[in-house]
């Protein structure tokens, strides 16, 4: 069987304390009663007053005659016309050079900023891979060894005669090399 909780009899003493506060409270006493309290209920008088305030408000209706000038001027402006120089006007900005520069590496903003960077001893040469490296000729002997353990069997390619080979190349294509000549054009510019 389950221990009896305290907390039961205490939560039924509340309950009934508070039931009889409420019926003490909401019903009206009768004439008698109230002429011998001789007080002014406030909630009683509000109760009977709101059925004669509603007869103040009227009724919700649309007529010709309540219409203001300022609401054929709100409504078009606020739904048609601010809305639609908005959206102009970010179309525009769309098209500009200025929009997007940081994602858009061809944008005259961004190359004439990279520039700016590269003047900066600390941000020069930022996009070097080898960049940060304390001793690149360890780096070079790691990359040796670990090709010669997992190259395949009968592989001729060594790991310096292909670094040899990538720093030679040239793509006259490639995005990188186009932007370093537009820098290298804003850099002399801005030092002029």
């Amino acid at each position: 069987m389950a221990p009896r909780r305290p907390g039961r009899a205490l939560l039924a003493v509340a309950a009934a304390a508070s039931a009889a506060w409420a019926v003490r409270t909401t019903f009206v006493p009768s004439p008698q009663a109230s002429r011998a309290m001789g007080e002014l209920r406030p909630v009683l008088a509000v109760s009977a007053a709101l059925p004669a305030l509603t007869l103040l408000a009227e009724d919700a209706e649309a007529k010709y005659g309540d219409q203001r000038k300022w609401h054929s001027v709100l409504v078009p402006l606020t739904t048609l016309i601010v809305p639609g120089i908005a959206f102009a006007a970010f179309l525009l900005y769309t098209f500009s050079d200025d929009f997007a520069w940081q994602l858009n590496p061809n944008a005259p903003k961004n190359i004439e900023k990279q520039a700016q960077y590269d003047m900066v001893p600390a941000w020069k040469n930022r996009s070097d891979p080898f960049r940060g490296l304390l001793n690149k000729d360890d780096f070079e002997k790691g990359l040796e060894e670990a090709w010669e353990k997992a190259k395949p069997a009968g592989s001729t390619v060594t790991v310096k005669q292909k670094l040899a080979e990538m720093s030679t190349q040239n793509n006259p294509h490639f995005m990188e090399n186009k932007l370093a000549k537009l820098r290298m054009k804003a850099r002399a510019a801005l030092s002029a």
